[in-house]
């Protein structure tokens, strides 16, 4: 099965009034693959820009669904770069949440850091209305990705309070449900660990409603949590029903984390029922899963239960080892503790509220994208031909999780110091984001561009670089547009950042100009 291009909905889909109608009965049913397809073709057909792109979101949520991963991330990126140009934010805020998501699968999370601040920031600008309630629960669901289960629940709850029908009320309780849930499998206190299982225990039970919605991936998550939540509080007969339930449903759907967490909610109480060895059948099948899949705090009653049922069988050496990976584990999920991470975001937040009421970068005292805005214009109508370049560092997210951001913020104002002296009287420099700058080179043909350009490109590539083994060698891909007259200096910043991620895609250090 392979997905259709984001961009191209399936051409035997009737792009009618009724196709958007269509395409949320697909993904009620759990049919997410001709869910995207609809809401591609329901996207297609309208002509309101900010519904479009509300449309395009919703897709992408679709073929995340259906695990078609790149397809969802390549229609985000377009929605972003479309909806920060037109100012719409909500969609803006969603597309950033699904590229977090891809950097979050992927471990990186320097990266996946800096894009969610952008997203956090965005939503404290939203009022608080009920239009607004997909994003506040999709973001929700990104920071639970993230592994941030208590912000997570903070904004499943803002979600709660803006949802105005059962079907969207269903969608947050159940995902409330499993942050409930990781939430109890990092808490030492036996006591809070006890009110976190029965908060999740209530929200997985108010998802199942049968008066509320009929949504098969809420259902599914709701049931396939419950069963885990109600073995670990001893009630097995009941568990066993909703595991082998959620199996079912998830299986028939291809919802491979919902398999997850239904296999051991299934193990669990199969051996609390029965103390059967033939339990490590499951065991052993879930762990092959777990393997393939992003690590969850909820996978950790399934390593004890491994040791258990070694141990009961006499295979003490098996279970040793079992233990030690066990140990392992727990070591990694520290090493990644989210801690920093999560002040990490709410430092990048802060750094964007200052760049919303200021025109320099905090860090490196360069201009930022808002000052560069109100330059460009008089600069394109007045000096033509005008060179505009980004330079965007290669890989640098591996630089903050090797080195640390003390030393990776330290890189970044090295490099706007090499910029700084490379710029010639009447040129200028920007910092608009995280690791991109932009060079701006007045009265400059596309030939000399590119001999300054080069000279940047080497001068970064042959650096040294303070607190940076000499082994790590630091790239640059560079983009550039020539533009004059009057252009819009937002989208030809986005023509701009298109440009060098061909560079990028290309094979990274190098030079790219259109």
């Amino acid at each position: 099965m392979t997905a259709l291009p984001p961009s191209q909905p399936s051409t035997d889909v009737d792009p009618d009034p009724r196709t958007e109608l269509l395409a949320i009965e697909s993904r009620q049913i759990g049919d997410f693959l001709h869910a995207a397809q609809l809401f591609g073709a329901a996207a297609a057909a309208t002509t309101e820009s900010q519904h479009r792109l509300n449309l395009q979101i919703r897709q992408a949520c679709c073929l995340i669904a259906a695990e078609f991963y790149d397809d969802a991330t390549a229609l985000a990126k377009v929605v972003a770069q479309q909806a920060r140009t037109e100012g719409h934010l909500p969609e803006l805020a969603d597309a950033l949440g699904v590229i977090v998501d891809e950097h979050a699968r992927a471990g990186r999370w320097a990266e996946a850091a800096n894009v969610l601040a952008e997203a956090v920031f965005i939503l404290g600008q939203l009022p608080h209305e009920s239009r607004h309630y997909q994003v506040v629960n999709n973001l929700a669901v990104t920071y639970a990705n993230c592994g941030f289960v208590e912000a997570a629940l903070e904004l499943y709850d803002r979600a709660l309070r803006l949802a105005d029908n059962d079907v969207d009320r269903q969608f947050t309780y159940a995902n409330m449900s499993g942050a409930y849930h990781d939430a109890a499998q990092r808490e030492p206190d036996p006591r809070e660990q006890h009110r976190l299982l029965h908060d999740g225990l209530y929200a997985a039970t108010a998802a199942l409603d049968p008066e509320g919605g009929t949504e098969v991936m809420a259902m599914c998550k709701a049931l396939a949590h419950r069963s885990m939540m109600l073995a670990e509080i001893g009630h097995h007969h009941s568990a066993l029903d909703d595991a082998r339930k959620a199996r079912l449903i998830a299986t028939e759907h291809g919802m491979r984390s919902e398999i997850l967490v239904a296999m051991m909610g299934e193990a669990l109480a199969l051996w609390g029922l029965t103390r059967d060895a033939d339990v490590r059948t499951i065991v052993d099948e879930a762990l092959a899963l777990a393997a393939e899949l992003p690590p969850s705090e909820c996978v950790r009653p399934l390593y004890e239960l491994d040791v258990d049922v070694l141990w009961y069988l006499g295979r003490y050496d098996d279970a040793r080892a079992a233990l030690e990976r066990n140990l392992r584990e727990a070591q990694q999920r520290l090493y990644r503790e989210r801690t920093a991470r999560w002040e990490h975001v709410l430092l990048g937040v802060e750094h964007l509220k200052v760049a919303a009421i200021s025109e320099s970068d905090p860090l490196t005292g360069l201009p930022n994208r808002r000052a560069l805005t109100q330059q460009l214009p008089e600069v394109l109508e007045d000096f033509a031909p005008v060179c505009v370049g980004v330079i965007d560092i290669d890989d640098f997210h591996s630089i903050n999780e090797r080195f640390g951001y003390a030393i990776g913020d330290g890189v970044l104002q090295e490099v706007a110091g090499v910029l700084e002296r490379v710029c010639r009287r009447g040129d200028s420099v920007a910092r608009i984001s995280g690791d991109e700058f932009v060079m701006v080179l007045r009265e400059t043909s596309p030939g000399d561009a590119r001999v300054v350009f080069e000279r940047v490109r080497q001068l970064i590539a042959n650096r040294t670089w303070h607190g940076i083994s000499p082994d790590v060698h630091i790239t640059a891909s560079v983009g550039v547009v020539v533009g004059a007259g009057r252009v819009d200096p937002n989208q030809l910043l986005n023509d701009v950042l298109a440009v060098v991620e061909q560079s990028k895609q290309a094979g990274r250090d190098r030079i790219t100009i259109r």
